[in-house]
């Protein structure tokens, strides 16, 4: 997983998904980083946050790119450099 942060200037981190529990009213992902920095990371997701999660998946590319990926895991996906200005100019 690559992370951005508007904090952290064009530093970009990478981490794992180490864990998910479900605790009170919240979806768990435990996070450790693993470049530059060690870190341990939580997001807790709640129901909205689940349900917007879940209809951003089911969005006709993102589906396609996850169904893509569960069969077929290893194929090569040229990586984007810069993912995030990609990613500002969809929120624009």
């Amino acid at each position: 997983m690559r992370l951005k942060s508007t904090g952290l200037g064009k530093t970009e981190i990478e981490a794992e998904i180490t864990g998910v529990k479900k605790i009170d009213d919240l979806v768990i992902f435990y996070m450790s980083t693993t470049r530059p920095v060690k870190w341990h990371v939580r997001m807790g997701f709640q129901e909205e946050d689940l349900r917007n999660l879940i209809r951003a998946i089911l969005q006709p590319r993102n589906l396609k790119f996850v169904i893509t990926s569960l069969l077929f895991p290893n194929k090569k996906v040229e990586r984007t450099q810069d993912f995030w200005k990609e990613a500002m100019q969809d929120e624009v």
